[in-house]
């Protein structure tokens, strides 16, 4: 598949975005990636044959990639969510297939909630916030900013220590988001962890995620991915609690589109062809 990369200018900013030719009456995936990602997190569909016959869109949100120079300042959810719809409008697509991933999860279970027409068909949230039990990078981020030493956490003991030397010894996809984390805004990523956190404890109760109650009152067809060596047990107890559709990936971090590539493509392709 032939990638393309253009922008589209929403305001004052411009959402850089990778696709194949788009094309009217077929279906779109639309991938979203999460904190401190870029759209390089979905870089193997584009490698992928069997996805030639449907459009395929991967932008890097504001703030983030090869959109991080902004203009506004504007990165909460909400303005995430107006651009994707703006994306979405500037195409006429109405057909869509979502994928999101960590905060994209979160972000994309709000573009659902918003979408009065219909638009979306199906959703594939790959480990975004459901509870309370797996937000401890934004935990960390805030916690370094309160104690006014956000710039010295963030690219010295979160990139350099944690993602590269740390993770990025287990897992392949801890080097490609390391790439990712050198041109994402610090502000942004510091904006989107503290309301990470704010959305997904707000509630009373055992599960404390507003993003998760919403997750839950989504009637369209819907999956729940996650690599066993990441989600917590909370989490999983949640999805079986509430009856979710899940799939899980063994032996599979964070970024299992990346780590399982083959085996996480192989079960898209099934989801969607159904």
């Amino acid at each position: 598949m032939k990638m393309q990369e253009s922008f589209l200018k929403i305001g004052d900013d411009y959402l850089f975005f990778r696709s194949n030719e788009m094309l009217p009456n077929r279906e779109t995936l639309l991938f979203v990636h999460g904190l401190g990602e870029s759209g390089l997190c979905f870089q193997e569909v584009f490698e992928d044959k069997r996805f030639n016959n449907y459009n395929v869109l991967v932008p890097d949100l504001i703030g983030y990639g090869r959109s991080s120079n902004s203009e506004t300042g504007n990165y909460n959810f909400d303005s995430h969510v107006f651009r994707l719809s703006k994306l979405i409008e500037s195409y006429q697509i109405n057909n869509i297939i979502l994928i999101g991933h960590s905060m994209g999860g979160d972000i994309t279970t709000l573009l659902c909630k918003e979408d009065r027409e219909g638009l979306i068909k199906k959703y594939v949230n790959i480990e975004g916030d459901i509870t309370q039990f797996d937000i401890f990078i934004s935990n960390q981020a805030v916690k370094a900013y309160e104690e006014n030493r956000f710039n010295e956490w963030f690219y010295d003991e979160f990139i350099n220590s944690e993602i590269y030397e740390s993770f990025g010894k287990n897992y392949r996809s801890c080097r490609r988001y390391h790439a990712s984390l050198y041109f994402c805004r610090a502000e942004t990523f510091l904006s989107n962890a503290q309301e990470l956190l704010k959305r997904n404890t707000s509630l009373e109760g055992q599960y404390k995620s507003e993003i998760g109650s919403f997750y839950c009152d989504i009637e369209i067809s819907k999956v729940y991915c996650y690599g066993t060596k990441s989600l917590s047990d909370e989490t999983v107890d949640f999805l079986k609690i509430n009856n979710l559709n899940a799939k899980a990936f063994n032996d599979a971090f964070h970024w299992l589109m990346i780590d399982k590539a083959e085996e996480f493509y192989d079960f898209l392709f099934s989801y969607i062809s159904k």
